[in-house]
C-alpha cells in the first residue's frame, strides 16, 4: 500500500490556518483516524512490535501535534521546545515512525465537505509496547490541569482582566483564545484566533494573560507532568463562553 506523504515544517500557524481553511481542532464526535483513538494505538502498537521497535525509558513521553490535510498528508507542527524534544528523544523518535508509517488518517468533515485539520496525542512507548491492552486509549489516563482555585475562578478573573480590553478596542464577534499549561504549569504559547488585524490589541492581550499566569498544577500522564492545551470561544461583550478541552475543575 502507497504509505501517505509526511512533511516536517516551521511556519507561522495562524496565517496558515487563516489561508488553507485548517481547523484547529476536530468537531466533536470526529476522530483523526479509522477507529477512533483504539484504533489508532492498535496500529501503533501492531507497527512498534512488527518493526522490533526499543523501548523506551518509562520517563518519556511525547506529544505530537500535526496537521491532517483533506488530502491525507500529514504535516508535523514543529515544537517550540527542543529541549523537551531532548529530553524525550527516544519517545520522540518512536512518535515520527509511527507518523510516517499509519496510513488510516481521516481528514474533518463540515457540511458534507472535508478540511484539513489539527490534532494531537500522547505517546507513551511503556503503554504501546511491553505493557499495551487492547482498546487503549491514551486520552483517558490524563489528569487535567488545574487552576489553583479553580477552573471558574480562572473565568472569573479572566473576565474581570478582559473585559475592559475588549470594550476600549471595539472588537466586535467572536475570537477564540488558545494557550498551553506546560509541564511546569506555567502559561504558554498563546494565540488568538482567527489573527486580529491590530498590534497593540496583539500586545495587550499577551501582558493581560501575563496577569492570569499563576502556577496551575500541570496535567499529568503516568505521574509524568505533561503539556495540556486550553481553548474557548471568547464573545467581545461582556459575556464569556468557555469549550473545556479535559476535566479542568
Amino acid at each position: 500500500m502507497m504509505r501517505y506523504k509526511f512533511y516536517v515544517f516551521l511556519f507561522l500557524l495562524s496565517t496558515l490556518l487563516f489561508k488553507a481553511q485548517i481547523l484547529d481542532e476536530y468537531p466533536k464526535k470526529q476522530d483523526f483516524y479509522e477507529g477512533g483513538l483504539a484504533g489508532f494505538y492498535k496500529e501503533a502498537h501492531d507497527y512498534l512490535v512488527k518493526s522490533n521497535a526499543k523501548e523506551c525509558d518509562k520517563n518519556q513521553i511525547y506529544q505530537p501535534r500535526i496537521i491532517v490535510t483533506k488530502e491525507k498528508v500529514i504535516k508535523l507542527i514543529q515544537d517550540s521546545d527542543p529541549e523537551n524534544i531532548s529530553k524525550n528523544k527516544c519517545a520522540y523518535d518512536l512518535s515520527m515512525e509511527i507518523i510516517k508509517n499509519l496510513e488510516k488518517w481521516k481528514p474533518a468533515e463540515v457540511k458534507g465537505m472535508q478540511f484539513g485539520a489539527i490534532t494531537e496525542f500522547i505517546i507513551y512507548p511503556p503503554d504501546l509496547m511491553a505493557d499495551y491492552k487492547s482498546g487503549y486509549d491514551g486520552q483517558s489516563f490524563i489528569k487535567y490541569a488545574k487552576y489553583p482555585t479553580g477552573f471558574k475562578e480562572f473565568q472569573r478573573e479572566f473576565n474581570a482582566n478582559f473585559r475592559t480590553l475588549f470594550r476600549d478596542y471595539q472588537i466586535q464577534g467572536v475570537i477564540n483564545l488558545e494557550f498551553y499549561i506546560n509541564q511546569k504549569g506555567q502559561i504558554s504559547n498563546i494565540r488568538i484566533y482567527p489573527p486580529v488585524d491590530n498590534k497593540a490589541f496583539n500586545v495587550d492581550v499577551m501582558r493581560t494573560m501575563r496577569r492570569l499566569d499563576k502556577t496551575w498544577m500541570p496535567a499529568i500522564y503516568s505521574n509524568i507532568p505533561i503539556k495540556q492545551r486550553i481553548a474557548f470561544p471568547v464573545q467581545f461583550t461582556t459575556s464569556f463562553t468557555e469549550h473545556r478541552t479535559g476535566d479542568e475543575n
